[in-house]
C-alpha cells in the first residue's frame, strides 16, 4: 500500500482479498475518501479473489469512499477483466456491463431480486450442461447448491447491494467452481436472532454448516451451507466460508478453522469446487439430514421434459444466435448427452424451426458425433430432428452419413 493506493499482487486469489482488507483498514484509518486499486501487475485473476474484492468495495462505497482502478497491463488479463464483468462491477460508472456467457464461464453478475437470482441459476446450469457431461445426480446437486447459496444471500444477508456470483467450468478436471459473496450483516449477526450465545464469527460459521440451522424457519430449513459442504465433500471437491473474522475451509477430507485478528470481512463469501469424477456419489445421501431426505428438483426435467409427449425437447433457436462452428456444436452435443442421461427411456426432440442455416462443421460436431457416440440403433430410437429447412436436413444427413462410413471403415 502506498498512501491511498492498493497495489494488487500478481495473483488475485483469496490471499489478495485478505491483503486488500488489510490495506483498507489503514486507508480508512488515515481518513482517505478516495482509493486507487492498482491491478497493473496482475498476471492471473480468479473468481474466488475477484468476487470477494468486488463485494468488499460495495461495503466501502456505502461508507462514502470513492474508488478508481488501473487495469492489468497484460492484454489477455485486461480482456479477462472485461469479459468476466469484473471491470464493470468494480467501476460501473466507467465500464459497461458484459452480460454474455462465454463458453466455460459465466460473467460475474449481481443479483438483488429473486427473479434475478433465478435467471442467474438458469444461466449457471446452462453453462455447466454445455461444457461438461455429468452424472444426473451431480447435475441436480449443483443446481441445488447454487439455489440454496444465492437464496441465503437474499433471505439472510440484508445486503443493500444483493450478491455477486461467478461460475467457472473445467471440463478436463471434471470440476465446476463457484463463488458467491455479499456485503451484508454476516453469519453471526444473521443467526443471533435465534442463537444468542454465539461469541465469535468462527463459532457462528460452525453452527451454520450444521443441518437445520437458520435464523428463522419461515425463510427455509437451514440446510444450504450444510448440504453444499456435504456435496463438495462427497464429490471430492472443496468448500470455503468467510464471514466477519472467521474462515472455514474444507479440502481433501480436512477441515481448517481460522479466526482473524487483523481483518473483518463485512458480509459472507462462499466458494466451492464440485467434482464429477466420483462414481459412488448420491445426492440422496448427501442431502439426508437426521434421517430425512431433502427434496430436490431435477432442472433438466423442469426445463426440457414435455409431460404431454413424454419426450425431452430442445428448441435450437433458443440455444444460440449462430450455428457456424465446432465449439457451438460441441457445447450442444454435451447438453444433449446430459439431457439423455437423465432418463434412459425418454427420447429427445430437437426442434430446428427458426434456424435458417448451419455450417457443415457444426453439423458434424453436433449431429455427426452424436451418431458416432450412440450408434445407429440408439441414435434412431432416442434422437429426433424436426422442423428443419431442407438445407439443414441435407447437411445433417451428410454429417451422419460420413460418420457412418467412418464407423464401417473401422470395423
Amino acid at each position: 500500500m502506498v498512501g491511498n493506493k492498493f497495489i494488487c499482487p500478481q495473483k488475485v486469489n483469496p490471499y489478495a482479498h485478505r491483503k486488500f482488507l488489510l490495506s483498507m483498514n489503514e486507508i480508512v484509518a488515515r481518513g482517505y475518501e478516495e482509493v486507487l486499486i492498482d491491478f497493473t501487475k496482475v498476471t492471473n485473476a480468479y473468481p474466488n479473489g475477484m468476487v470477494p474484492i468486488i463485494s468488499s468495495i460495495d461495503y466501502y462505497r456505502r461508507l462514502g469512499i470513492k474508488f478508481k482502478i488501473s487495469l492489468p497491463k497484460i492484454e489477455n488479463v485486461r480482456d479477462l477483466f472485461f469479459r468476466s464483468n469484473w471491470s464493470h462491477l468494480l467501476l460501473p460508472e466507467t465500464f459497461d456491463a458484459q452480460n454474455t456467457q462465454y463458453y466455460k464461464h459465466l460473467a460475474a453478475r449481481r443479483f438483488k431480486t429473486f427473479n434475478e437470482q433465478q435467471d442467474t441459476v438458469n444461466e449457471f446450469m446452462d453453462i455447466v450442461l454445455s461444457n461438461i457431461e455429468m452424472k444426473p445426480s451431480v447435475i441436480s446437486a449443483l443446481e441445488w447448491s447454487i439455489n440454496e447459496i444465492t437464496d441465503n444471500v437474499l433471505n439472510h444477508s440484508n445486503s443493500k447491494d444483493g450478491g455477486v456470483i461467478q461460475v467457472s467450468t473445467y471440463p478436463q478436471n471434471h470440476r465446476i467452481s463457484f463463488a458467491v459473496a455479499d456485503s451484508g450483516v454476516g453469519i453471526k449477526s444473521s443467526l443471533s436472532e435465534s442463537y444468542t450465545k454465539l461469541t465469535s464469527d468462527i463459532m457462528a460459521i460452525g453452527e451454520a454448516i450444521k443441518s437445520g440451522v437458520t435464523r428463522n424457519n419461515k425463510y427455509g430449513q437451514g440446510n444450504g451451507l450444510a448440504g453444499t459442504l456435504r456435496i463438495a465433500e462427497k464429490t471430492g471437491g472443496s468448500f470455503s466460508v468467510i464471514s466477519g473474522k472467521g474462515k472455514l475451509t474444507y479440502y481433501e477430507e480436512n477441515a481448517d478453522r481460522q479466526s482473524y485478528r487483523d481483518i473483518d470481512y463485512q458480509g459472507t463469501v462462499v466458494t466451492a469446487d464440485i467434482m464429477d469424477n466420483v462414481d459412488s456419489f448420491s445426492i440422496e445421501d448427501a442431502l439426508e439430514f437426521n434421517g430425512v431426505k431433502t427434496s430436490h428438483a431435477n432442472i433438466i426435467e423442469l426445463n426440457y421434459l414435455s409431460d404431454e409427449e413424454n419426450t425431452f425437447k430442445l428448441i435450437m433457436k433458443d440455444e444460440s444466435t449462430g450455428f457456424g462452428n465446432r465449439p457451438v456444436g460441441r457445447m450442444l452435443r454435451r447438453k444433449v448427452n446430459n439431457i439423455l442421461s437423465t432418463e434412459e427411456s425418454i427420447p429427445i426432440s430437437i426442434d430446428w424451426a427458426g434456424v435458417p442455416i448451419i455450417s457443415s462443421s457444426f453439423a458434424d460436431e453436433f449431429m455427426g458425433k452424436l451418431f458416432l457416440e450412440h450408434g445407429a440403433m440408439v441414435f434412431s430410437a432416442r434422437i429426433r430432428n424436426m422442423g428443419m429447412e431442407s438445407i439443414i436436413h441435407g447437411l445433417l444427413d451428410k454429417a451422419i452419413g460420413q460418420r457412418l462410413t467412418q464407423a464401417n471403415d473401422e470395423l
